[in-house]
């Protein structure tokens, strides 16, 4: 049995060499495996940071372009609703003087005397054309104490033609 274990060690002996062998040759691949993923890595990183710095310049480019976009958009938007508002207030004024002339003199009055506030708010929406819009308030009072009083012979087209003049006039100049 001696002989048998003496060869069984020395086999075992063989194997733990050609093991320790094996185990030094993958370290040493392992090593250099090691070597040129870090210099790749290197590579990687001196390659992409100007593409780095080309992208967050581009997204800064981007960013300020959409912003940019996005308030041009918005204003368009806000200056059409301003419109759509002005041509709700002709309809209103038109409404008063359907009222006026169906001999309803204190609704008409109520109903025109609804768009003095808007019609301020227009003025100042549409600067250029706020010494006319505002300079209605006047012709308004009149009309609604007019109205109120029972006389209702006086027509808003004064109130009427110069909410459709400036509309017109914002057309053209959308244009």
């Amino acid at each position: 049995m001696n002989h048998v274990q003496h060869v069984l060690l020395s086999m075992l002996l063989a194997l733990v060499c050609y093991l320790t062998f094996q185990n030094q040759q993958l370290r040493t691949e392992l090593a250099a495996l090691n070597a040129l993923q870090q210099d790749s890595a290197m590579v990687l990183t001196t390659t992409l940071a100007p593409l780095t710095a080309q992208l967050e310049a581009i997204h800064t480019v981007t960013s300020k372009l959409r912003q940019e976009a996005d308030e041009a958009s918005k204003k368009k938007l806000t200056a059409m609703q301003q419109r759509i508002d002005l041509y709700q207030l002709l309809s209103t004024v038109n409404q008063a003087n359907q009222l006026r002339a169906a001999g309803k003199g204190t609704e008409a009055a109520e109903k025109l005397g609804s768009t003095k506030k808007p019609i301020w708010q227009a003025g100042d929406t549409f600067s250029a054309h706020k010494a006319r819009l505002q300079g209605l308030m006047g012709t308004i009072d009149k009309l609604v104490t007019a109205w109120k009083n029972g006389d209702t012979t006086t027509t808003p087209d004064t109130v009427r033609k110069e909410l459709e003049t400036v509309l017109g006039e914002l057309n053209n100049e959308q244009k």
